[in-house]
């Protein structure tokens, strides 16, 4: 019995089911984005908007799994503890969960409309594509996966878009797309900051093995300072509410307290321990700020 709670551990967490939990956010909030702007008050087919969350949640976990398949060597250096490394999952079953995963994500987007599919297909392939051979790219890698994360956004809608029968209104979701996108490259940026000693033995080309760490650590802090910036555009524009201005402070907030810590970080060896400690406060704002644009759609709906 041991045994098998120590294994279906290793699937829950190779699964990231937390960061699942962003992805679905991140549906909603696109989802959310068309309906509240222009299909309010039109009525809802309820089986036909849940078929793309059920595409959304296959193919983030099957790109999650994926990703320690291609990843397991690097991670038998920087993290042992993960399913693969640990030996919690094999890589054949790994392998075969992945391309299930996102095999049968992709065609339940059919459902929707071939835009949806379309859609669905092609940020499948740049999942794939990210793992197994642009993660290690530095830059191209970054950028690929933080068009991905945002791509769950426009995806949500996209999918109600089509169901309405205009897909132009897709356009409503770019403004919470682009604050998703920036996050996410920063993190990105931030995580290769702290892996830089396996990424540099498996020859991952991040911007912290190729520039250094305190090269990486500042384009994190330009990323964040953009962040912050752009946080008052939506207000400002009358698109959000308050609702979405009281929530993204304490983003900011998060933001701010990291962009100080980065800052009085001196040598190498300090950046990339701070870059570590802050992973989890870059993810809790960027989870704030998701949920300040979604939380702001919502109350309008």
């Amino acid at each position: 019995m041991n045994r098998l709670m120590w294994r279906l551990s290793g699937f829950v967490e190779i699964l990231r089911v937390h960061n699942l939990f962003v992805s679905v956010m991140a549906f909603f909030l696109g989802f959310a984005t068309a309906y509240t702007f222009v299909g309010s008050g039109k009525s809802l087919n309820y089986p036909s908007t849940l078929i793309p969350l059920v595409t959304v949640i296959l193919v983030a976990a099957g790109g999650y799994v994926i990703n320690d398949y291609y990843d397991a060597e690097i991670d038998s250096v920087n993290k042992p503890a993960r399913p693969i490394p640990s030996g919690r999952v094999s890589r054949g079953e790994a392998l075969a969960l992945s391309i299930a995963s996102i095999l049968v994500g992709v065609a339940t987007s059919l459902f929707v409309g071939p835009a949806t599919f379309t859609y669905a297909a092609f940020n499948a392939l740049l999942v794939v594509a990210y793992s197994k051979r642009l993660k290690k790219e530095g830059l191209v890698g970054n950028l690929v996966v933080s068009i991905v994360s945002a791509n769950s956004i426009v995806f949500g809608g996209l999918s109600l878009s089509e169901i309405y029968g205009n897909i132009a209104l897709a356009t409503y979701s770019l403004i919470p797309a682009t604050y998703a996108f920036t996050f996410t490259l920063m993190r990105e940026v931030i995580k290769g900051v702290e892996d830089v000693v396996g990424d540099s033995r498996m020859g991952v080309k991040t911007l912290a093995v190729t520039r250094g760490v305190k090269y990486a650590s500042k384009v994190s802090l330009v990323l964040m300072v953009f962040i912050i910036m752009f946080s008052p555009y939506p207000y400002l524009s009358g698109m959000y509410g308050f609702p979405y201005l009281t929530l993204v402070v304490v983003t900011d907030a998060l933001l701010i307290y990291s962009i100080v810590k980065l800052v009085k970080a001196n040598s190498d060896v300090d950046v990339v321990r701070v870059s570590s400690s802050l992973r989890s406060y870059t993810k809790v704002a960027m989870f704030t700020g998701i949920l300040a644009f979604l939380v702001d759609l919502l109350m309008r709906m």
